[in-house]
């Protein structure tokens, strides 16, 4: 049970600093944390310019495996839970639209969706794994 609560803060902090990362209106605050994303964008795909969809990944695989972590589920369906989390995503593009200093890009919103669809299932499979290896 302590497990979970502490999974639910992480998710709360890693919720808000996202968000703030995604919609600080100054790009310059957020450039420092780019360097490990563009070293993934670059050994992954040989192009450090993926930087950005990389963090964007990273960041809502997080958020899907703390949610999962902490058991969260949205009508009793981890499923819509990853739903509402690439819909938040697309959401904050949106939100930096509006902003007028940053673009939207779709792109972003598209790695933020596979991040949560990543990150959340793959804790799932991980504690019924071990969770069979318990009972074993």
């Amino acid at each position: 049970m302590k497990l979970i609560i502490a999974a639910r803060a992480l998710f709360i902090v890693i919720l808000i600093v996202v968000t703030w990362l995604i919609l600080t209106p100054d790009v310059r605050e957020t450039e420092p944390g780019m360097d490990i994303a563009r070293w993934i964008a670059r050994t992954l795909f040989g192009d450090a310019d993926l930087g950005d969809k990389v963090a964007h990944f990273l960041a809502f695989a997080s958020l899907g495996a703390a949610a999962a972590l902490g058991r969260l589920k949205i009508a009793q369906s981890g499923a819509l839970m990853v739903a509402a989390l690439a819909a938040y995503g697309g959401a904050l593009e949106i939100g930096q639209m509006l902003g007028g200093v940053r673009d939207a890009e779709l792109a972003d919103a598209l790695a933020d969706a596979a991040g949560a669809g990543a990150g959340y299932p793959a804790i799932v499979f991980a504690l019924g794994f071990a969770a069979a290896r318990v009972r074993q």
